[in-house]
């Protein structure tokens, strides 16, 4: 099985240096758990605290949002249009 998560320093996290791809991971991962029917998805893990962020999905819905305004800020319009499809099935 191949690993969906990052793993990235609590560094890189608190400056937010892996935003795209927590961005990424966040949007692909919540896709999968509506797919799937899941209650909660991991989109990071922070390296050498064995700490995994979860979002559960009660959350799902502000997520998508965070992820549609990041990506309408750098115009990338595709990305926002599969975040909308997303939101219409939560």
């Amino acid at each position: 099985m191949t690993r969906k998560i990052p793993i990235i320093s609590l560094e890189d996290f608190e400056a937010k240096a892996k935003k795209p791809l927590m961005m990424k991971t966040l949007v692909t991962n919540i896709a999968e758990g509506i797919k799937d029917k899941l209650e909660s998805v991991s989109v990071a893990e922070i390296k050498h605290h064995d700490v995994i962020i979860s979002v559960p999905k009660s959350e799902w819905k502000g997520g998508l949002k965070n992820a549609m305004d990041y990506y309408i800020e750098k115009e990338e319009y595709e990305e926002c249009s599969k975040i909308k499809k997303l939101i219409e099935k939560l």
